[in-house]
């Protein structure tokens, strides 16, 4: 799978630590390393699905079914979508200490999932807008319900 995201994700990636800065009132400033890297996002329940799909066929052995959306995103612009859909006018920063070491960073991460949906069927079928839409209700929830870590461990 390729940069799956959803609900229940872990804070040490992108989507949920920015998601968390915009919408924990503790946070004045959203803090950001490089925003530039492209990745396809998949929501998780697009991942499953693709593991169930993936598990029930009978597939040959030594291929790649990669599972992903296909479609190409900036860390900028999920950046600014998490801004709309949360409805937040809090600051972005860049914050040099969140910046990769040149050589580590990979700029660009696109699936192709013609294999996959060739061979199963799959594909994914959750928008951006969707998932993120979805992610950020989680997110709500578990906010207004204190049930957060207390420490902020921002990592973009």
């Amino acid at each position: 799978p390729f940069n799956t995201y959803g609900p229940r994700q872990s804070e040490r990636a992108i989507v949920p630590t920015i998601i968390r800065q915009a919408l924990d009132e503790n946070c004045p400033a959203i803090l950001v390393g490089d925003t530039s890297p492209i990745r396809d996002l998949t929501f998780v329940e697009d991942t499953a699905a693709a593991f169930v799909a993936a598990g029930a066929a009978e597939l040959e052995f030594g291929h790649a079914y990669n599972a992903g959306s296909q479609r190409a995103v900036s860390v900028s612009d999920v950046l600014e979508l998490v801004l709309e859909l949360s409805g937040t006018r809090k600051p972005v920063r860049r914050d040099e200490s969140r910046m990769r070491p040149q050589n580590s960073e990979v700029r660009a991460l696109l699936a192709d999932s013609s294999n996959l949906e060739s061979k199963v069927g799959w594909r994914a079928h959750t928008s951006l807008r969707d998932g993120l839409e979805r992610t950020i209700g989680w997110w709500r929830s578990r906010l207004s319900e204190g049930r957060v870590r207390r420490e902020m461990s921002y990592m973009t």
